[in-house]
């Protein structure tokens, strides 16, 4: 398969001398947004990394000029997109935003990926967009896919269509959608016809002491494209102690770098990451060795969600996906999104091992 990206290193925009004029992007919060056409200058805010990494994909990501802090400190996504190494740091909604900082950047648009859990969220992302506004500055909205009333995926590929549509490449954006929806159709394909009483029972464990409830978009991509069962209740983040993980006793767990990537050698080792897994030893999941870790990024709503998909399948029904060489997929699918070489590829799996936040004792 030809990769799709447009090329292999940060790119310059394609048209540097863009119109005077203006294109209407309809956005989730429920505004038409007029940004300029082909922007130059571009600021991103936000959690799952689909726009930077869209950017990157569509071969403009030159024009990235500023970036929140939790991606300009975020090792994996720069091996990805590299002009994030240049961009300026400018803070986000929840540890503040530069603003004045972001003025003296005169980008043409600003992204931000706003978290609404609460009212008290969406209140306050009001505020920073309010802001961001006054200073003359168009804002595009787009929702973290875990803030809907009903999780779907296709909620995180819409990240990827408006991308497009501010940069002109929809094309571009239509041709990775379905490149991503192949990859969750491969698993779908072979989990669909699990009765309900067969499916396996399995926690999805979040750094440093969360599962991820029935309302996360990681519950749906388990529960509707793995098939399996999820064993947490509702909510999206729920905290959690090592007594109520030990109680739910699942079959089968994943863990995701939420805080940090956890090497499966510390929970086996009884270390204390996030909990202490040596009160754990007794969990069946545990016992039996089926845990999979996913990266840093690749557990969120994100490009890499179809390699997280595979892993997570594999994990929960082996003899369904025996055929599967997860490794070999894996390079596969960064060398045709990304554009990688082997080298590339590899590296930027090996970065999705970023420790984060996450603190070993």
């Amino acid at each position: 398969m030809a990769a799709l990206a447009a090329c292999t290193s940060s790119a310059a925009p394609a048209d540097t001398n863009r119109a005077a004029s203006n294109i209407s992007i309809k956005d989730h919060w429920e505004r038409t947004v007029q940004v300029p056409v082909n922007p130059d200058r571009v600021v991103v805010l936000e959690w799952e990394g689909l726009i930077t990494k869209s950017m990157r994909i569509f071969g403009v990501d030159g024009a990235l000029v500023g970036v929140d802090s939790a991606t300009k400190k975020m090792g994996y996504r720069g091996k990805l997109v590299p002009s994030i190494e240049k961009a300026t740091e400018l803070g986000s909604p929840w540890s503040g935003v530069n603003y004045e900082q972001l003025a003296k950047l005169r980008p043409d648009v600003v992204f931000l990926e706003a978290w609404v859990a609460s009212e008290e969220n969406r209140k306050m992302h009001q505020e920073v967009i309010t802001k961001i506004e006054s200073l003359g500055l168009p804002v595009v909205v787009l929702l973290s896919p875990s803030n809907f009333d009903q999780p779907d995926i296709k909620t995180a590929w819409q990240h990827i269509t408006i991308t497009g549509e501010v940069f002109g490449k929809q094309k571009e954006a239509e041709a990775l959608v379905k490149r991503l929806d192949t990859g969750l159709a491969r698993v779908t394909d072979r989990t669909k016809d699990i009765p309900a009483a067969e499916r396996t029972p399995v926690a999805y464990f979040a750094t440093t002491n969360n599962v991820m409830g029935a309302k996360s978009i990681q519950s749906y991509l388990l529960t509707e494209i793995v098939g399996a069962r999820n064993v947490a209740g509702g909510g999206t983040f729920i905290t959690l102690s090592e007594e109520k993980l030990l109680a739910l006793d699942p079959d089968a767990m994943i863990v995701a770098g939420h805080e940090g990537y956890l090497d499966l050698n510390l929970i086996y080792g009884g270390k204390h990451a996030g909990l202490n897994w040596a009160n754990l030893a007794e969990m069946r999941a545990i016992k039996t060795k089926r845990l999979v870790a996913l990266g840093y990024d690749e557990w969120r709503a994100t490009i890499e969600t179809p390699i997280a998909l595979l892993k997570m399948a594999k994990l929960a029904y082996p003899d369904r996906f025996a055929d599967v060489d997860v490794a070999a997929e894996e390079v596969t699918f960064y060398r045709d999104v990304y554009g990688l070489d082997d080298a590339g590829a590899r590296a930027a799996i090996e970065a999705q091992k970023h420790v984060g936040d996450l603190e070993v004792k």
